[in-house]
C-alpha cells in the first residue's frame, strides 16, 4: 500500500515539473531518473492525448533531462531509443517491441485469411466510366495492394469497359473505394499554336527576351548566346503574360506585309497526354520493287512539334517540348534523297493562359536579277554599261507561340 500510494505522489510530482507545456506550443521541460519505463510511455501519451495500451513484455527504467523540447518528438525518439514501435487501431495505439509487433501482424492476417475462407463470395460489376478497365484490373490484381482474397477473382469485359469482381465482401468494399479514386475524368488542355513567319528585321520590334538554345547537326543541344552559322540553328525561347501587346504588333506586321500567319492548329489534349503539330512537305522519290517495278514514295521534311503537356499545383502547366526541323538535303544515297534533320528536346513551366514562343529558325532566300536597255545592252565591249545586275538577301524567322489553356 504505502509503495502504491508513493507512486502516486512521485507520478504527482511530475506532472508539476511540466513546465512552458500547452497545447498551442506542446513543449515540455523536464528532468526525471530512472523512472519506469512503462511509466514513461504512459506520462507522456497523455501530456499528447494519445490513448496507448502497453505490452507486458516492456520493462526497464528510463532517465530524461528535457529542457522546451518537442513532445511528439521526444515520444517517438523514447520509442525508438528502446526498440518499441506503435500500431493504431482506431484511436488507440499498441506499445510493443518491434518483434511482437511483427508476430501480431502475422497472426492477424492468418486469422483474417481464415475467417474470410469461411465468408460467402459475393459477384460485383463495376461500369467504368473514365479510365480502362483493364488498367484497373492490373492495379487491383497487384499483390503489392492486396485487394483480392486468395479466392477472389476478377474479370475484364473489354467490349463494355465493365470490371467484374468476385470476393467476399470485406474485399468489395476496399475495391470499391479504390476505383472511385481512379475512375474520375482526366482533365483537358487546350494547346493552342500560331506559327508566324517574320522578317529578320521585324522581329525586333516585337520587344520578346529570347533565351537560346543552340543545337547543332548531330542533334545534341547545349546553351549558349544567340549567334547564327551556317552550320549550327539556334531554338529560343521567350514568355509573354497575357497583358502583353505582342498580338498588336504582329497584326501591324501582318498589315505591312513584313509578318505572314502560316497556321494556327488548335489541340486539345488529356493531362500528360502528347499533341503534335506539323508543318511542311513530302519529298517524293522513286523506288524500285522486287518485281522491279517502279513506285513512288515520300519522305517527310517538316517543321514537328510535340508537346506533353503536365497540369501542376497554382494553375501551373509544364510543357515538354519536342521540336523537329527535317529540311531536304542535296546529297542522294541510293537514289533516296537524304532529310538533314535537327532536334531540341526542353521543358518549361508556364501558367495557363500566358504564352511561351520558340524562335530562332530561320529561312534564307536569295533573290538575283538583271535590268538592261534591249539591244544596246548586246553591244560587244560597251554593252556591259547599259546593264544592272541586282542580288537581294532576305532572311525570315519562323515563330511559333504556344498557350496552354486548362479545359
Amino acid at each position: 500500500m504505502i509503495k502504491f500510494l508513493f507512486k502516486i505522489v512521485f507520478f504527482i510530482f511530475l506532472m508539476l515539473t511540466v513546465l512552458n507545456c500547452t497545447a498551442q506550443e506542446e513543449k515540455l521541460s523536464l528532468r526525471i531518473n530512472q523512472m519506469n519505463l512503462v511509466d514513461a510511455i504512459q506520462l507522456m501519451a497523455n501530456l499528447i492525448h494519445i490513448n496507448v495500451i502497453v505490452s507486458p513484455k516492456i520493462s526497464g527504467t528510463v532517465s530524461l533531462k528535457l529542457n522546451h523540447a518537442d513532445l511528439k518528438q521526444t515520444f517517438e525518439i523514447l520509442l525508438l531509443n528502446y526498440h518499441l514501435s506503435k500500431w493504431r487501431m482506431g484511436n488507440v495505439y499498441l506499445i510493443a517491441p518491434h518483434d511482437e509487433l511483427i508476430e501480431n501482424a502475422e497472426a492477424q492476417e492468418k486469422w483474417l485469411s481464415r475467417q474470410e475462407a469461411l465468408l460467402p463470395m459475393i459477384l460485383r460489376v463495376w461500369q467504368i466510366k473514365y479510365a480502362r478497365a483493364q488498367d484497373i484490373a492490373r492495379l487491383v490484381q497487384d499483390h503489392d495492394h492486396a485487394f483480392l482474397s486468395k479466392r477472389g477473382q476478377i474479370f475484364v469485359d473489354v467490349r463494355t469497359n465493365s470490371l467484374s469482381v468476385q470476393d467476399v465482401a470485406i474485399r468489395l468494399q476496399k475495391i470499391h473505394q479504390f476505383i472511385r479514386r481512379l475512375d474520375v475524368p482526366v482533365q483537358q488542355i487546350l494547346i493552342e499554336a500560331k506559327l508566324f513567319s517574320i522578317d529578320d528585321d521585324s522581329e525586333r520590334t516585337l520587344g520578346m527576351q529570347f533565351w537560346a538554345k543552340q543545337s547543332t547537326d548531330d542533334g545534341s543541344t547545349d546553351t549558349g548566346s544567340f549567334v547564327n552559322t551556317v552550320d549550327t540553328f539556334h531554338f529560343v525561347l521567350a514568355k509573354l503574360s497575357q497583358n502583353t501587346s505582342i498580338d498588336v504588333k504582329l497584326s501591324a506586321l501582318m498589315s505591312s506585309g513584313h509578318a505572314e500567319l502560316i497556321s494556327s492548329p488548335r489541340l486539345f489534349t488529356a493531362n500528360q497526354q502528347i499533341a503534335s503539330i506539323e508543318s511542311g512537305e513530302e519529298v517524293p522519290y522513286q523506288e524500285t520493287s522486287d518485281s522491279g517495278g517502279t513506285a513512288v514514295a515520300f519522305k517527310k521534311a517538316v517543321l514537328a512539334l510535340k508537346v506533353i503537356p503536365q497540369i501542376l499545383p497554382g494553375n501551373q502547366v509544364l510543357l515538354k517540348l519536342k521540336i523537329n526541323q527535317d529540311r531536304p538535303s542535296n546529297k542522294m544515297v541510293g537514289g533516296v534523297p537524304t532529310i538533314s534533320t535537327r532536334q531540341m528536346i526542353t521543358s518549361v513551366l508556364v501558367k495557363a493562359g500566358h504564352t511561351i514562343v520558340l524562335g530562332g529558325i530561320y529561312e534564307t532566300n536569295q533573290d538575283r536579277g538583271e535590268e538592261s536597255l534591249p539591244w544596246i545592252s548586246r553591244i560587244p565591249i560597251i554593252g556591259w554599261l547599259f546593264q544592272l545586275h541586282h542580288q537581294q538577301k532576305s532572311r525570315r524567322e519562323l515563330l511559333i507561340f504556344i498557350t496552354p489553356k486548362i479545359i
